[in-house]
Parts: structure tokens; C-alpha cells; sequence
């Protein structure tokens, strides 16, 4: 999975993967299982509802650290390949 989230194009955090998938824009969702249990149910049913595969990364800072960032993430979405 880190290797994904190193190679792909992604949306990072709730706000930008919400968006995303609502725009039919993201392909898969990835939640750190120690975000916000209110925000993770609402990425999750979001993205089940679009019909998308969920992922669980092991922490915000874990999923922070594969995206290239210095700060925890809640949520990533797997951008959806536009060939």
C-alpha cells in the first residue's frame, strides 16, 4: 500500500477525498484507523456508497508519512487514472 500512495495520484484529507468522490474523481479510499470515528464513518459511507474499495492504514501519522507529508491524515484517496 505504500508503494500506492507513493506512485499515485492522490487527494489527501477528509475535506479533499469527500470531494473527490463526489466528483467521481478518486478510484479508492484509504482511512488511518485512529481518525476521528465520526469523520472516518462519514469518508467510509461516502465511499461505500460511490461504490469504492476502503482501505485501512495502521495510524494518521503512518498514512501521513507514505503520502509525503509531515502531518497525520485521516483519509487518502486514490485518484483515478485518466489514460
Amino acid at each position: 500500500m505504500k508503494a500506492m500512495l507513493e506512485s499515485s495520484s492522490k487527494f489527501v484529507g477528509t475535506k479533499q477525498v469527500l470531494r473527490g468522490i463526489s466528483e467521481g474523481t478518486v478510484g479508492c479510499v484509504i482511512v488511518a484507523e485512529d481518525a476521528d470515528r465520526a469523520l472516518k464513518e462519514r469518508v467510509v459511507a461516502a465511499a461505500e456508497n460511490a461504490g469504492l474499495p476502503v482501505k485501512s492504514a495502521p495510524s494518521m501519522a503512518w498514512l501521513g508519512r507514505a503520502c509525503g507529508i509531515e502531518v497525520g491524515a485521516a483519509a487518502v484517496g486514490i485518484r483515478v487514472r485518466e489514460d
